[in-house]
């Protein structure tokens, strides 16, 4: 598997899964909702024949998700795949980084409320100020879907453009005390707080090492042609 395809979260975890995304009913994301929730996976998972289809994975560590799985149950096995996601995504960045870069691996999951097979993974962080009691960090995350990220709405800037599986990296400026609980969005940095986003891994492996390094895209680029000159 290519390092493109690696990270192609709707190629890994199985055409059903994207028969899940492609469905435009709505999702049932409490605990008592979970009868109406089995009711809808379980056709999504169905051939019109009534047959469960096989699900395809790429791997036997990812978790399946079944015809007849609760919501909740859905958005844990998300979870755990989204880990699996980053940490392929921390293996595939880090080691392409310049010497002395900052970033530390950090693996923290999550779901888009109401939508339990979409989410984002933080692979990365990097400390960019350091104050008395607060810090400035730059966050890097990879997400199954394509999104817009607007910092006006500090605790819900990532929203979905759809329910379909897509991919995207980006990175977003934090505040943060000193126990690295977030305090709100960096403004003064980035665009408005946003570093980058981006659906390009190239793109995405400049911009991460921009802000781990301190050096601009320009200054990375004669690095890497003197490197290829020699």
């Amino acid at each position: 598997m290519n390092v493109a395809n690696k990270l192609q979260y709707g190629d890994r975890f199985g055409d059903q899964v994207i028969k899940l995304a492609n469905s435009k009913l709505s999702v049932a994301t409490s605990s008592s909702d979970a009868e109406v929730a089995t009711a809808r996976y379980s056709k999504w998972f169905h051939d019109n024949d009534g047959q469960t289809e096989p699900m395809a994975t790429s791997s036997r560590k990812f978790r399946k998700i079944t015809p007849y799985m609760a919501a909740a149950d859905v958005a844990a096995a998300t979870l755990e795949n989204l880990t699996i996601l980053g940490n392929d995504a921390s293996d595939i960045f880090t080691p392409r980084l310049p010497v002395g870069h900052k970033m530390r691996k950090a693996i923290r999951s999550s779901i888009m409320p109401g939508v339990p097979y979409l989410g984002t993974c933080k692979f990365g962080e990097i400390v960019t100020d350091r104050g008395h009691d607060k810090y400035g960090v730059a966050q890097i995350f990879i997400a199954n879907f394509d999104g817009d990220l607007d910092t006006r709405c500090a605790n819900s800037y990532l929203k979905p453009k759809g329910r379909d599986f897509d991919q995207m990296i980006y990175g977003v400026h934090l505040i943060v005390d000193r126990f690295g609980k977030p305090l709100g969005i960096n403004r003064s940095r980035g665009s408005e707080g946003v570093a980058f986003k981006t659906k390009d891994l190239t793109e995405a492996l400049y911009q991460i090492a921009s802000v781990s390094s301190g050096l601009s895209k320009g200054e990375l680029h004669q690095r890497l042609g003197a490197v290829r000159k020699g």
